[in-house]
């Protein structure tokens, strides 16, 4: 029977398990869109408050 003990938490077999895997490329850019066109979206619906004095959906 062997013991390991560990000096770090980065060599510890658990560490892995618990850290969140990365996103990958195309999640990122998509997640970048994303968020790109939601502000665009809420600028314009700004806009639209502003130049009407109404809420389009209420």
């Amino acid at each position: 029977m062997s013991a390991v003990s560990y000096t770090s938490p980065k060599f510890s077999p658990m560490s892995s398990a618990t850290a969140e895997p990365k996103k990958g490329f195309f999640a990122r850019v998509l997640d970048a869109i994303i968020a790109a066109r939601t502000e665009q979206a809420e600028r314009e619906v700004l806009k639209y408050v502003q130049r009407t004095g109404r809420y389009p959906l209420l």
